[in-house]
Order: C-alpha cells, then structure tokens, then sequence
C-alpha cells in the first residue's frame, strides 16, 4: 500500500472518530438535559403537595373557627347565662354584661391570633412553593449548561479530527 492510500485511510478514520465523538457528545448532553429536567419535575411535584398542605390548612383554619364560635356561644356563655340565671340575677345589667362582654372580648382575641396564625402559615407555603420552583429552575439550567459543556466538547473533538485528518495533506 503506498504512504498516500495509508494517509487517506488515516483521515476518514480521523474524521470518523471526529463524528463519533461529536455524536456522542450530543447524545450525552441529551441525556443530561433529560435528567436535569427529570429532577426538576421531581423537584416540583413538592409545589402541588404543598398546595394540597395549604388547602388542608385552611379547610381546618375555617372548620374551627365555626366549631370554636359555636363552643363559645353554647359552652362559654350559655354556662354564663345559666350560672346567673340560676342564682336569681339579673342578668340585663351589672357583672353578668361585663363578664359576657369580656368572655366575648377573649374570644375575638383567639379568633384574631387564629387568623394572624394561618395567614403566617399560607405565608411561609408560598415561600417555600417559590423556593421550590426556583430550585426546580435552577435544576433545569444547570443541565442545559451541562448539556451545552457535553456538545461544546463534541464539537471541539470533532474540529480536531478533521484537523488531524486535513494536516495528514499538507
């Protein structure tokens, strides 16, 4: 075989070896981009359980505050009522007002920080709802710039093979 036919033989194994890498290369990246978005989407079915957490908390928020005002109104002050209405006093004026007044004062109280405290609770589900979305994002881009490294070294290879195999001519 002449030193010509062995140098052309040189060169398509160099730029086959070239394509290969870069095929390679790009079907790594593929399926580092797979994964990376595999992860985010794992990373995102936290937001639909912390939407279901939300909803469970403001079921429970609302079923208590109708359970806590019946409890007032029937436990609370009935038992007022019954307790001076059995004694005989007059219950339309004087301590048993004031005491159903500040019963009911004590009760708006525990409604309000109720309230303050599921409002803090939604807070802190949608805080953790963007975190979650953003480490799902963040996920997603650190796969796309693996992916663009996997193609960016395939290409490179690639470049060299046909170098390599375009030197064997000159």
């Amino acid at each position: 075989m002449s030193l010509t036919t062995l140098l052309k033989i040189k060169t398509l194994f160099d730029f086959a070896g070239g394509i290969s890498s870069k095929q390679s290369a790009n079907a790594a990246a593929a399926k580092a981009q797979e994964a990376a978005n595999f992860n985010a989407d794992i990373i995102m079915r936290d937001v639909d359980i912390l939407e279901k957490q939300r909803e469970i908390i403001n079921a429970n928020y609302e079923l208590d505050a109708v359970r806590n005002a019946r409890f007032f109104e029937r436990d609370v002050q009935g038992k007022t009522r019954a307790g001076y209405g059995y004694a005989g006093i007059d219950m339309s004026h004087g301590t048993p007002i004031k005491v159903m007044l500040d019963n009911a004062r004590e009760f708006d109280h525990s409604q309000k920080v109720a309230t303050f405290n599921n409002t803090i609770t939604n807070m802190q589900i949608n805080d953790a709802i963007e975190e979650t979305k953003l480490q799902a994002e963040l996920t997603k881009m650190a796969g796309q710039a693996n992916a663009a490294g996997l193609r960016a070294s395939g290409t490179t290879s690639l470049i060299k093979s046909f170098s390599a195999g375009l030197s064997n001519f000159a």
